[in-house]
């Protein structure tokens, strides 16, 4: 029980994260999602971060990982609004942005990842 109740706050957390996040974005959308983009991107670094702290520097707890990890990064991050928007791009004929969407997303997410992985180590 106590597992469920830290991914569902971790998960809370995120939600709200990627909330607020995309009413930053709310009043600059020029027809390119970016909010959706920069939680997805942010998430994995966030995760890398984690992973990299959690196994090789501070061997933190697997319920802080669940926390962290499977609940706030989940809650953040959004496979299904990128699909939701990907889809939009292209029913609106911007195919183009609908491919760029796909492949910055993806590329982005990667090095996100990466980055919280190098950073980490980077520091420490």
């Amino acid at each position: 029980m106590r597992e469920l109740l830290l991914v569902f706050a971790g998960g809370g957390l995120g939600s709200v994260a990627r909330f607020l996040v995309g009413k930053v974005f709310m009043t600059w959308q020029p027809g390119f999602p970016f909010a959706t983009l920069t939680v997805n991107f942010l998430s994995c670094l966030i995760f890398g971060a984690v992973m990299v702290l959690g196994v090789e520097k501070l061997n933190i707890q697997y319920t802080l990982k669940l926390l962290l990890i499977t609940g706030f990064c989940g809650g953040f991050s959004t496979y299904s609004a990128f699909t939701f928007e990907t889809v939009e791009l292209f029913k609106s004929g911007e195919n183009g942005l609908a491919i760029s969407n796909i492949i910055v997303n993806f590329a982005l997410s990667v090095s996100g990842l990466y980055l919280g992985v190098f950073l980490i180590k980077a520091l420490g």
